[in-house]
């Protein structure tokens, strides 16, 4: 037997267990020009070449590599897999095999191999198709038509068409802005579009399809009405396109898809059908069938993606919608295996999936996505289809918009599956008509949320929704989300300044007796999910900003999950290119999924942390990620590292965890933290912190020259002449104070503001010469302390005051400084900062006070002259950025210094501080392994 024989037969075995999980694959599949496929795998418009070889060697990757890679140019497929089959496989051996494979995009690059069983490799496969297309480009120019089509409108025609769907003009402040009804008017027309597209996707279906007459019948008589409608394309280019969408879309209407349509029909229906909105809409109608044409289009996230570049919101409402591979990713640890008997489709038509801020669906689709890949039988049942949309999903958002693009979404789950009892909601955010202030799904907590019907004919939606299967959630086998988080100064800028003190005073008493802070969101909406979810099983899986494990500020609801709950999984991302798991922010962030434990269950497990080295970026992608976490070789394939955080340290609050790539540094800051080193004490202990710089900034104002009494301050944190300033000859440059060296001088002379004198002496009555950074860049910093010539305040810097009890205040601020410059002063500071921007972090007064640092009492008066005397042979000496740190000579003599003082392993410090130079958030860059 030839060896091409051999791989056509384990092609041909390899196809036939793939149409064994349900997929439509075919082997050996020959097109024109006696081109071959080794197996051809169909899903629904996309073909993907899965092109093998037998043998795992470079060079059989690389032949495996050059053939899928060629199906790509050569037009056969969307997308191509390269497998290769392990030396020896056989036909037999085949289904119980661990094969590598590689996806490929046609870009001439691709992930890592990947190892795995063909049920695996499956998966993959399914979820090639998600990463065709460039769903940003699809986005831009849809936005850039639906722009477009707003122009055409008059101010009169934008404001019926926003109030239609009963959305607000837009205001800042409570005061309107210069054209308030353009971004609601956009808003209004992406409805449209949405609609239109899912339009064109059931043309292919309606045909087969036909409403029933009269439901008073059993059974009915057979519709004699007109039908099918008129497809979507005849529609938009019609000169009576407005008419004509409105009666295709009653059509539907008459046989199912209300969320979808009538929002759509009631955005068509409210202006007058003027030459203007005609227009308007042919033009939204022409690029919304455009976007559906692009094999993109098929994408659960492009709807997601759309939304958030057409309105841009987040940054008031705090919706970040979540990306399609960290929902993958998401959906796949929070989703097990054990949690239902999969082979019964009743079982599992029982569970209970909820978003309580579903945004356009994401998570609710991923959901149903994993179900369906998990039994993969049950893709094709009709039956099971319509049980996902209409029982096992449950979706809430305050957006009409969302919640109209959510019922889209998951119509596209099986465009030809009616779904009458869609679950999807808009709960109101807002004050009513009789000044009752409404917080969305958050009024679980208390009472029913104020569910807002779907809009028809214009009519303004201000009663609660009839259907009485909507007035209550459902208790949560998993409750998943993303929920909103933004600035306490942004939450509510769209309303007016009445309407924002009665939402306030409404969080106040929802939250009052919780565990929750009201400046964050995500806390608030975790303790909606904790009431939400079953009470013996239930789940909860969400996306959170990364600060919520390490802040202070969330440590009461890290608690109440620690004690209710198995933290189960936290995972974390350290890949400076992509620190988020949702679209249009730049915060890292991260996932949770919390397992309910209920008492006399037996001992809770450890909670595993997993700090991504590489963020997934394809569905495929998180997939492979999701399965190596689940089998325990997340690190062996290069995703991120593993650690176990222990019961006692997650029930604490302490998930610590999360701060570092290298378990190691995790470790060392623990230990560092628990006088493992040395005995310790913190920084509050010894010296009096603060003022932060916004206080700085409020009460001063900076000055050239300066006032009686003379103030000064380190304003800012330079470390290099900016490169436009260093091409400039030496005697045109501007005079910069730059943070090189431990000892430093201020940058400016500062005044009080009018009106701030009394506030503003009061903060200079605790100046102090030791400053700490309250930001810093990690990338370029060269010093995290510094000690002024004379005693100053900070804008990007905290003075700290030692206490005048412990005596030579000088030598503290000297030993202090030579100590937090120092390797373990650097994993003090870093292993406390907020994770909000890792490369950036914010440093809080808290976290300064709460610093480990040497218990001097404890250790004797020699080890603060000792490093007090490092820091004067060091003081003017220029030290390397942070990611030079492993190879800087003051950081080596500091580190040498503080080894002798404190009794350290010297080796030990070396090897942190080689670690901590190679650190993501240091050099942000991607984790590049051993130092070359």
């Amino acid at each position: 037997m030839t060896t091409r024989e051999w791989e056509s037969t384990l092609n041909i075995a390899l196809a036939a267990a793939l149409r064994g999980l349900g997929m439509d694959a075919r082997p050996e599949v020959i097109h024109p020009n006696n081109r071959r496929i080794d197996v051809e795998v169909h899903i629904g418009p996309a073909l993907i070449a899965v092109e093998a070889e037998h043998g795992q060697t470079p060079a059989k990757q690389a032949e495996s590599i050059r053939d899928a890679d060629a199906r790509l140019t050569q037009g056969l497929s969307q997308c191509a897999v390269a497998v290769c089959y392990p030396d020896g496989t056989t036909e037999g051996s085949l289904p119980n095999t661990l094969v590598t494979w590689t996806v490929r995009d046609g870009s001439g690059s691709g992930p890592d191999w990947v190892e795995g069983s063909i049920d695996r490799l499956a998966s993959v496969i399914r979820l090639a198709p998600a990463q065709l297309g460039n769903p940003d480009y699809v986005a831009s120019s849809l936005s850039s038509s639906l722009d477009g089509a707003v122009q055409r409108l008059s101010a009169a025609q934008k404001q019926l068409l926003a109030q239609a769907l009963d959305l607000p003009r837009q205001t800042r402040n409570g005061r309107p802005l210069r054209n308030p009804w353009d971004a609601p008017a956009k808003r209004a027309l992406l409805v449209v579009a949405t609609a239109v597209m899912f339009h064109s996707r059931l043309d292919v279906h309606l045909q087969d399809m036909r409403p029933e007459q009269d439901n008073r019948h059993n059974p009915p008589p057979p519709y004699a009405g007109p039908w099918p409608p008129a497809m979507a394309q005849q529609c938009a280019n019609s000169e009576t396109n407005i008419a004509d969408f409105r009666q295709a879309w009653d059509l539907i209407l008459a046989l199912d898809y209300k969320p979808i349509f009538q929002t759509g029909r009631a955005a068509l229906g409210a202006c007058p059908p003027e030459p203007a909105v005609s227009a308007a809409i042919s033009e939204v109608a022409k690029a919304a069938l455009k976007a559906a044409e692009n094999i993109a289009s098929l994408r659960h996230d492009l709807l997601g993606r759309i939304f958030h570049t057409v309105l841009d919101s987040a940054r008031y409402d705090g919706s970040f919608y979540t990306t399609t591979p960290a929902a993958t990713l998401l959906a796949a640890l929070a989703i097990t295996e054990s949690m239902c008997d999969w082979s019964d489709p009743a079982a599992v038509a029982r569970l209970r999936i909820t978003d309580p801020a579903c945004g356009t669906g994401t998570l609710l689709m991923a959901a149903a996505e994993r179900i369906r890949d998990i039994n993969p039988r049950l893709r094709d049942d009709a039956v099971f289809s319509a049980a996902l949309i209409e029982q096992v999903l449950a979706g809430y958002d305050v957006n009409l918009t969302a919640t109209h693009m959510a019922a889209t979404t998951l119509g596209l789950l099986s465009p030809s599956t009616q779904f009458q009892k869609m679950k999807i909601w808009r709960s109101l955010l807002g004050v009513d008509a009789d000044g009752v202030a409404h917080l969305g799904s958050l009024e679980f907590l208390d009472q029913k949320p104020m569910l807002m019907p779907w809009p028809n004919g214009g009519s303004k939606a201000t009663q609660v929704n009839g259907d009485a299967a909507a007035d209550m959630a459902e208790p949560s086998d998993l409750v998943i989300m993303n929920p909103p988080f933004t600035r306490d100064s942004l939450r509510h800028d769209q309303f007016s300044p009445e309407e924002e003190l009665k939402l306030k005073d409404r969080e106040k008493e929802l939250f009052s007796n919780k565990p929750v802070r009201l400046s964050h969101n995500g806390g608030a909406f975790l303790y909606l999910s904790d009431f939400l979810a079953k009470r013996d099983t239930g789940v909860i899986g969400v996306v959170l900003p990364a600060v919520g494990a390490t802040n202070f500020s969330t440590l009461e609801i890290r608690q109440h999950l620690a004690d209710r709950y198995h933290i189960e999984t936290i995972v974390t991302s350290h890949d400076p290119e992509r620190i988020y798991f949702s679209e249009n922010t730049t915060i890292g962030e991260m996932l949770l999924v919390c397992r309910r434990w209920p008492g006399g269950r037996g001992r809770k497990p450890p909670t595993q942390v997993i700090n991504l080295a590489r963020n997934p970026d394809t569905p495929a992608e998180a997939f492979n990620a999701a399965a190596a976490i689940a089998d325990g070789t997340v690190a062996r394939q290069g995703y991120g590292t593993v650690q176990q955080w222990t019961v006692p340290l997650i029930a604490a609050g302490n998930w610590g965890a999360v701060q570092f790539l290298a378990p190691e540094l995790c470790e060392k800051f623990l230990a560092l933290r628990r006088g493992g080193f040395f005995p310790v004490t913190s920084l509050r202990e010894i010296a009096n912190v603060g003022p932060d710089g916004g206080g700085i900034r409020v009460s001063f104002d900076r000055s050239p020259l300066p006032g009686s009494p003379t103030m000064v301050a380190l304003w800012d944190h330079k470390t290099d002449i900016p490169p436009a300033e260093r091409r400039k000859p030496e005697s045109e440059r501007k005079p910069i104070v730059l943070t090189q060296s431990m000892s430093a001088r201020p940058d400016t002379y500062i005044l009080p503001k009018a009106g701030k004198v009394t506030q503003a002496q009061n903060l200079w009555a605790r100046r102090g010469r030791l400053l700490l950074p309250s930001r810093v860049f990690l990338q370029t910093a060269r010093v995290v302390a510094v000690r002024l010539n004379m005693p100053g305040l900070g804008s990007a810097w905290v003075p700290c005051h030692i206490n005048d009890s412990l005596g030579e205040t000088t030598l503290w601020e000297k030993a202090l400084c030579a100590y937090f410059n120092s390797t373990i002063g650097i994993l003090a500071m870093l292993g406390d900062r907020s994770n909000r921007k890792p490369t950036y972090p914010n440093i809080s007064i808290n976290d300064m006070r709460n610093f480990p640092i040497p218990d001097f009492a404890a250790l004797g008066p020699e080890t603060v002259t000792g490093l007090a005397a490092a820091y004067d042979q060091y003081a003017d000496a220029v030290l390397r950025p942070l990611p030079q740190m492993n190879n800087c000579p003051v950081r080596q003599g500091l580190d040498a210094a503080v080894v002798a003082a404190l009794g350290l392993d010297a080796e030990e410090v070396d090897g942190i501080r080689r670690q901590l130079a190679m650190e993501p958030s240091v050099t942000g860059r991607r984790y590049a392994g051993f130092e070359r």
